[in-house]
């Protein structure tokens, strides 16, 4: 079914790619008055680098915006500052991991664009420079600067459902899409958002309302991938908690007010449907689209895909196809072995670098399961969580948000007296804490 507006304006053809730049413009503006104004502009870059990996596609010649927004981080930031020590352990090995799957797209036998091993590796490029020179001030700002942008796009998406600002129908049906592409980009970016301002205690007044924003928002975009996440996060962030409930300086849940806000959440679903009967009905077709014996066209289109992907790997080498050879795998299942395909990555991405890179895809694989399980007890520790979660559905391994969760995954924590005098401590995912994590 073809997309149509959801009411006739010029504008439609242009969202979202209007508000993505003035986005885009408004964060320029600000790093370039941070440049001109402060003194200390390290916090502020750092800022715009998590704001950048919150964009789905803000690319210029097909470079994400995230890659010189980490730069400007790197010379106008750390470089001013005294030079502390480096840590490049943990940045060589994104490097290696990243290139060893690059390296497919130069000898793979159905490479579908050698550009995406050019992006793979910037971005494995803007991770190792976060990695090896980043600190726990940073993921603090780089969190904070993500959760602006969930919010806008959340804000942006809730404008889109009450009709404010005009947008594409996705297959036909209401779901916004925010600042992206599709309802499920937009799931899982307010999927984010929510676990941000959850666990972040330097709101205030503030953090309620943008939990019930991004819950909400969450709810409207109907994006499956990313309820699952958020279940899956919640129980594993819990069952973290409690092994870690043992710490003495870890805080406790009610004392600040994560139950309540847990609580909080659910009334505002259960309000929220039993008041829009039109809302209902959705959230009704998309639960039972996903189990009933004849799946819906979403649930059947990933069917296929991932037999189709099944079937190139039983013709795949041990080393794979080649970087992008997944993408060659069509919305309806169909391969495209001849020319070249309009899409170069595979909807599951485990599947996906599999059949890309065989055994060479395995150590970068693991890097990112490791990192999320590394930090498991923390906040950016469950972002990538989410993001390796939603990405089995709707692949998110390419684009800016999966290299930024990791590397602040990868950055070595403080030394045990700088730590305390930062006050730096996990949390519980069902109770707040603070959003560095």
């Amino acid at each position: 079914m073809n997309d149509v507006a959801v009411f006739p304006a010029d504008l439609s053809t242009g969202w979202p790619v209007i508000l993505i730049g003035v986005a885009v413009l408004v964060a320029l503006g600000a790093a370039v008055a941070a440049l001109l104004v402060l003194d200390n502009v390290r916090a502020p870059l750092a800022a715009l680098v998590g704001a950048t990996a919150g964009f789905q596609t803000a690319q210029v010649a097909s470079v994400h915006l995230f890659c010189p927004a980490v730069l400007l981080w790197l010379f106008f930031g750390v470089f001013r500052e005294p030079r502390g020590p480096w840590r490049p352990r943990w940045a060589l090995v994104v490097l290696g991991f990243a290139a060893l799957l690059a390296s497919t797209a130069l000898t793979g036998q159905m490479v579908n664009s050698k550009l995406v091993a050019i992006q793979l590796m910037l971005l494995a490029g803007a991770a190792a420079c976060l990695i090896a020179w980043g600190d726990q001030r940073d993921i603090r700002s780089a969190l904070g600067g993500l959760l602006v942008v969930t919010t806008i796009a959340c804000l942006a998406g809730l404008a889109q459902y009450a009709g404010v600002l005009p947008y594409h129908l996705y297959l036909g049906t209401r779901r916004p899409i925010g600042l992206y592409s599709e309802p499920d980009w937009l799931g899982m970016f307010s999927a984010l958002g929510l676990l941000l301002a959850f666990r972040s205690t330097s709101l205030g007044r503030w953090r309620t309302p943008l939990v019930f924003l991004h819950v909400i928002v969450l709810l409207l975009a109907a994006a499956r991938a990313a309820w699952v996440a958020v279940v899956m996060v919640a129980l594993v962030g819990w069952v973290a908690a409690r092994l870690i409930r043992a710490e003495p300086t870890v805080p406790a849940g009610p004392k600040l007010g994560g139950w309540r806000l847990a609580v909080g959440g659910v009334l505002v679903v259960i309000v929220a449907v039993l008041a829009s009967p039109s809302l209902r009905e959705e959230l009704t077709d998309r639960v039972t689209g996903a189990v009933a014996s004849r799946p819906e066209v979403g649930v059947l289109a990933r069917q296929q895909q991932t037999a189709a992907l099944h079937e190139l790997d039983s013709q795949a080498p041990l080393v794979g196809l080649g970087l992008s050879a997944s993408g060659r795998v069509g919305v309806s299942g169909r391969i495209g072995y001849l020319g070249t395909a309009q899409n170069n990555v595979a909807s599951n991405w485990v599947l996906g670098w599999w059949v890309d890179g065989g055994v060479l895809a395995l150590p970068l694989m693991w890097l990112f399961l490791f990192g999320a399980f590394r930090r498991i007890g923390m906040t950016q520790g469950l972002v990538l969580l989410v993001v390796l979660v939603c990405s089995l559905f709707s692949n998110a391994m390419l684009i800016p948000i999966a290299w930024l969760s990791l590397a602040l995954c990868l950055i070595e924590p403080e030394r045990p007296a700088q730590a305390k005098s930062m006050s730096v401590q996990p949390v519980n995912a069902l109770t707040a804490g603070q959003i560095s994590g």
